[in-house]
């Protein structure tokens, strides 16, 4: 199938968005959003080939991947914190397009994530937030295993702007992110109600993929770990969940720099010309409900309006507190 590809550059919202950050050129691909820098890799990522036994995590952008990514890795790798401290996260789990979505200019000094993911050793764990219907096409035939996480479309709007502020350089403000999020435009990936839609109304083995959400991971976490333990079928004696949850709290995360992504953020910056107000790096509060303090009542009905499609477009409803 042919590939619907559409510049939207020219769109008014896109050139609001153009102005305020990194990239000069954006494109829609079979309707979703992306940079122009995704065009020379989307046929690479469709054709990339896929084995039985790789583990995908998938997710929209600030959904809880980083918080998934390492609870498959650990449980996948008999729960090893040693390893975890000393090899950061990325490297233990390539994040298939990453390549495509930073600038031109740092393409030249960054590692092809396609390549790397390719080259991984069997079995391979692999992060991606291609929606469903651009995910390697041999996912189809293969049928590996898919862990898929989502969450409420407010906190994801909050965490999504607080990230394109850290990482690319965006500063048109809060009330014109809102817009863009809202209308399908929202740095990539967008618009978030197809992308959910396009896993929970994937048609693909129910053995085969497990669904998440980040608020049940916040509220009960020791379920959702047996969950996927199960999934991926893994054991975990009951005495080393403590210890696990302990590994896996927001806490840990935020003074680890194998899970706080502090290198990443600091070359972002840097190609961004900003300074690094924020130290506390990639991982910021982890919670539910942190929209409450940043979307104004103004907001509130176009995001009302926007849950009601979603849950109509995949009959999934989220805890907004």
């Amino acid at each position: 199938m042919e590939l619907d590809i559409r510049d939207v550059s020219d769109n008014p919202l896109v050139k609001q968005l153009i102005k305020y950050t990194q990239n000069k050129s954006y494109f829609t691909f079979n309707g979703y959003f992306f940079p122009g820098t995704f065009k020379p890799f989307v046929q690479r990522l469709l054709d990339f080939e896929v084995f039985e036994d790789d583990i995908f995590v998938c997710s929209f952008p600030k959904s809880g991947t980083t918080w998934t990514e390492e609870m498959v890795w650990c449980l996948e790798n008999n729960l090893d914190y040693k390893t975890s401290k000393k090899i950061a996260l990325d490297e233990r789990m390539i994040f298939l397009e990453f390549s495509s979505l930073i600038p031109e200019e740092m393409q030249a000094v960054v590692p092809d994530t396609v390549d790397l993911a390719k080259n991984s050793p069997r079995p391979r764990i692999i992060k991606t937030h291609l929606p469903f219907d651009l995910l390697p096409r041999q996912i189809a035939t293969k049928k590996p295993k898919l862990v898929f996480v989502s969450r409420n479309i407010r906190d994801v709007c909050v965490s999504f702007y607080h990230h394109c502020i850290l990482l690319e350089g965006y500063n048109g403000g809060f009330d014109l992110w809102c817009e863009l999020f809202l209308k399908g435009y929202a740095a990539y990936y967008s618009p978030i109600e197809k992308y959910l839609k396009s896993f929970f109304k994937a048609d693909y083995p129910t053995d085969k993929i497990i669904y998440l959400r980040y608020e049940d991971m916040k509220k009960d976490l020791t379920t959702e770990i047996k969950r996927t333990t199960a999934f991926l079928g893994r054991e975990i004696a009951d005495e080393a969940i403590p210890d696990f949850l302990d590994h896996l709290s927001v806490k840990n995360f935020k003074k680890s720099p194998t899970l706080n992504k502090e290198d990443m953020v600091e070359s972002a910056n840097k190609h961004c010309s900003k300074e690094i107000s924020d130290k506390t790096g990639f991982i910021r509060k982890g919670v539910v409900g942190d929209w409450k303090t940043h979307i104004s009542d103004d907001y509130i009905t176009k995001f009302e309006d926007l849950e009601k499609l979603v849950y109509e477009m995949t009959g999934v409803c989220y805890d907004l507190q």
